[in-house]
């Protein structure tokens, strides 16, 4: 799934991540800012390249536990979006755009692509978590059809986080957000 995306007269190519790309989606992580961390840190403050193969190698054909998508302008990546959990009923959705790329629509195309591959898997829905001050974020999902279902305070770092999801067998995003709150 290679394909090439425009925004803002910069192109991308956009295709799922491998196992090459170890380095360069860490050079990615830990080049991202201190604001940015700490809104995305699905690996935690900073990474090593062995850990991002451990990662591309769950996104094989043979395994198929996560599936994610990496942005590059040349080998350089600038935007990484992600379902994990793919063998659970919980998939879980993050994405994470580097800081000179902000505001340029690429996290709404990287998104776009992601969430058609959770309907072309046929998943119920899909969940996230988003810090409660990064309105940005939150409000590209809720275009996109997340609904928050939970507020609270980690004990980890006393940041207030939102838990979304998203429906994706229909029903109003109401009855979607009661559903989960039930655990359906």
């Amino acid at each position: 799934m290679n394909a090439h995306a425009m925004t803002d007269q910069t192109s991308f190519l956009i295709r799922r991540m491998q196992p090459a790309d170890a380095e360069t989606l860490a050079a990615f992580y830990n080049g991202l800012s201190k604001a940015s961390i700490r809104t995305f840190r699905p690996l935690g403050t900073k990474t090593a390249a062995d850990v991002c193969l451990k990662l591309a190698l769950n996104n094989g054909v043979e395994k198929d536990i996560r599936f994610d998508l990496l942005a590059l302008t040349g080998p350089r990546v600038v935007g990484w979006c992600f379902l994990w959990d793919l063998d659970t009923d919980k998939p879980m959705f993050g994405l994470g755009i580097a800081d000179d790329h902000h505001g340029q629509g690429l996290g709404g195309t990287l998104m776009d692509r992601v969430m058609q591959t959770a309907r072309d898997r046929r998943l119920a829905q899909v969940f996230l978590t988003v810090v409660k001050d990064n309105v940005v974020a939150w409000r590209l999902y809720e275009k996109r059809g997340f609904v928050r279902y939970d507020e609270y305070i980690s004990k980890d770092d006393g940041e207030t986080y939102l838990r979304m999801a998203c429906g994706l067998r229909g029903g109003e995003p109401a009855e979607q957000a009661a559903s989960v709150k039930r655990g359906g």
